[in-house]
């Protein structure tokens, strides 16, 4: 049995609410292991079973320190890794929950607010720091499952609420520049993440297919080479639906991942890979948490 690891980011946030960050020297200490370990495998040979027992390391999103903290460290070390790529935020878009974060957490802001997310009136608590993470938290569940265009729109309400001018643009996410060098790099692969980072089960057909096929595209485009890997955003239970996994088929995509956890094994479904979520763990927890994954 083989496991596919998951990791967002590799830098030192001022906040990260969402525990999507590994500090740089954690991580190039999980490299160091992972190579004292005897290396890792491309996905797709891990998937289709041509490496009997290994590990796969994927990234999501697309910040701009995969292009120049993570993926110059895996080449360098000579491990291989998989990067799905969210399309809408090439270009240095920032997320919109990076947003609604920096807003909630990172400047000064009104003791409470009211605002309409999801077609109800709701007033938020924000006096304390633990009243701000409770209505960050509240918020993005709310604004998650809304298709691209209503969170933006309830996003911006949400941010003159609060005073905070709009900011979406900075170098937290991926240049078109820095995708492309971190696509040249040795036994470096480049997948596809939707355009929006949507919540797919809750949108239509034809939302689900500009999503899917409509990423794919962008970065065959881009990369004039072909895309073959998938990754569901967010890709946890009740996030992908029926309709997702055929769509990425029919994309030309050969592999999708999710965040379930699980081996990967011969019987694994290719349109559901599971994988190990990565979080800022010590080399130590790193590696146990590797060797429990592997059912060592």
């Amino acid at each position: 049995m083989s496991i596919v690891l998951l990791y967002h980011r590799v830098s030192v946030p001022v906040d990260d609410a969402f525990d999507l960050a590994v500090h740089p020297d954690r991580f190039a200490a999980h490299v160091e292991y992972l190579t004292k370990l005897g290396g890792t495998a491309p996905l797709q040979d891990l998937v289709e079973s041509r490496v009997a027992r290994g590990i796969a390391v994927t990234f999501d999103d697309g910040y701009a320190d995969n292009a120049t903290v993570a993926a110059p460290l895996l080449a360098e070390a000579g491990l291989p890794a998989t990067w799905f790529i969210t399309t809408a935020t090439l270009g240095h878009r920032r997320f919109w929950w990076d947003r609604l974060c920096r807003a909630l957490l990172s400047s000064p802001i009104p003791d409470s607010i009211d605002v309409a997310v999801g077609g109800r009136s709701l007033w938020l608590d924000l006096r304390t720091p633990d009243a701000r993470r409770a209505a960050l938290a509240f918020l993005h569940r709310r604004l998650l499952p809304l298709p691209p265009e209503r969170i933006e729109s309830t996003l911006a309400d949400v941010l003159d609420a609060l005073g905070t001018p709009p900011s979406g643009h900075d170098d937290i996410t991926m240049s078109i520049e820095q995708l492309r060098q971190l696509a040249s790099l040795p036994s470096q692969e480049v997948g596809a993440h939707t355009r929006t980072h949507a919540h797919l089960a809750t949108q239509s057909a034809d939302r689900q297919r500009d999503e899917i096929t409509g990423s794919v595209r962008d970065l065959e485009r881009l990369l004039h080479q072909p895309v073959t890997s998938f990754a569901f955003p967010f890709g946890g239970p009740g996030t992908v639906g029926p309709l997702a996994p055929r769509l990425v088929a029919d994309s030309g995509c050969q592999v999708a991942c999710t965040t379930l956890p699980g081996r990967v094994g011969r019987r694994t479904d290719r349109y559901h890979v599971p994988r190990l979520t990565v979080l800022d763990w010590e080399v130590e927890e790193f590696a146990a948490r590797v060797s429990a994954a592997l059912g060592r």
